[in-house]
């Protein structure tokens, strides 16, 4: 094992053993609830000073994070989680429908809507990281649909 894992380990322990160490000799205390308080103490004390550790070592070291680190896994994650939130919003409204709490105007609008940014999420899911491909194709597609006349 590495200094790195095996110290946050031992410092709570050190913390105590100094803490009783001092009861025992300086505050010359006896073996009892107040020794054993003062040595606790010693024990929470490393215990808070390794947390304190870990909380500003990314800050003490800026080169420790990689800001070019691919961020590809995450965007998949999230395209994941929202694609699976978009298809349980298609089945409580398919449910919604059913027992007739919402309207068929407003089930075929929110189905529809729904329906199309579930199918954009599976193509961004299907194409991985080729992101320029799919925007092109989509752009094609939208320009090849000519616009509303009002």
């Amino acid at each position: 094992m590495s200094p790195g894992k095996i110290l946050p380990k031992i410092i709570p322990a050190i913390g105590g053993a100094a803490a009783v160490g001092y009861g025992l000799g300086p505050a010359q205390l006896l073996f009892g609830p107040p020794l054993v308080v003062l040595g606790l103490g010693g024990v929470v004390l490393g215990v808070t000073s390794v947390l304190l550790y870990r909380i500003l070592e990314p800050l003490l070291r800026p080169e420790a994070v990689d800001p070019e680190t691919p961020r590809g896994p995450v965007r998949i994650r999230e395209l994941e989680h929202e694609k699976q939130a978009v298809l349980k919003a298609i089945r409580e409204i398919e449910f919604d429908y059913q027992m007739r709490k919402i309207a068929e105007p407003d089930y075929r609008e929110l189905s529809q809507r729904y329906r199309a940014r579930a199918m954009r999420l599976m193509r961004e899911l299907e194409a991985g990281d080729d992101y320029r491909t799919l925007i092109e194709q989509e752009l094609k597609a939208r320009m090849s649909v000519p616009a509303e006349k009002k």
